[in-house]
């Protein structure tokens, strides 16, 4: 108040109102991005000078220091990417399917030209297709099952003291590192002979003809 009024405003107020007119910002914040004692420089009519805005820095994530730790991560990282991605895929086909699904059976309704229902329902087939094809539900519940296994293992790892961390403790994570890495790849693969059942066997032994 007592700076105000040495220059010739009445209350403080005023002065930060002709101040901020004057150059664009406010005396508190040109004090907090200002530190030397050049004064600044006026504003252009019609101009705002932008005020810096300081952005904390994001903490850098602790390097790994041990290297199966670091593999159980990163395998951890790529199973929640893939996770994330067949999920996305699977709402993607499902609201894909029931939207071209329900355009068809409008287009007929509405005795729409034969092209037009034609069009949607071969995107229908299509999408279908597609579905049973990559199945990304199946996609999946298995990268979430994986990432969930081996979260559990790497939590359980962490929690015993690093000098307590000794070869048959290591030995344990990379046994389930490389259980979680198998059982995902058979549980795919079993889906897989599912959709694609081999030839069974010939009734009676004999090869047909």
């Amino acid at each position: 108040m007592a700076d105000a009024a040495r220059i010739g405003y009445g209350t403080r107020y005023a002065f930060s109102h002709a101040f901020s007119r004057e150059f664009g910002t406010t005396p508190g914040r040109y004090r907090e991005g200002h530190h030397g004692d050049r004064a600044p420089e006026p504003a252009q009519p019609g101009e705002h000078k932008a005020v810096p805005i300081r952005r904390p820095t994001p903490p850098q994530p602790a390097p790994v220091d041990d290297p199966l730790l670091e593999q159980a991560l990163s395998d951890l990282d790529w199973y929640a990417r893939a996770r994330d991605r067949a999920r996305r895929w699977h709402w993607a086909t499902e609201l894909g399917a029931l939207l071209t699904g329900a355009a068809t059976v409008v287009a007929a309704g509405i005795r729409a030209p034969a092209a037009a229902t034609a069009t949607l329902a071969g995107l229908t087939v299509f999408i279908g297709g597609f579905r049973q094809v990559f199945n990304h539900a199946e996609r999946h519940v298995l990268s979430a099952e994986a990432w969930s296994r081996l979260r559990l293992a790497i939590r359980r790892y962490r929690l015993i003291p690093e000098e307590e961390r000794d070869e048959a403790v290591r030995r344990r994570l990379q046994e389930e590192i490389e259980d979680v890495a198998t059982t995902e790849v058979q549980n795919w693969a079993a889906g897989r002979r599912g959709l694609r059942p081999g030839p069974g066997p010939v009734p009676g032994g004999q090869l047909p003809q």
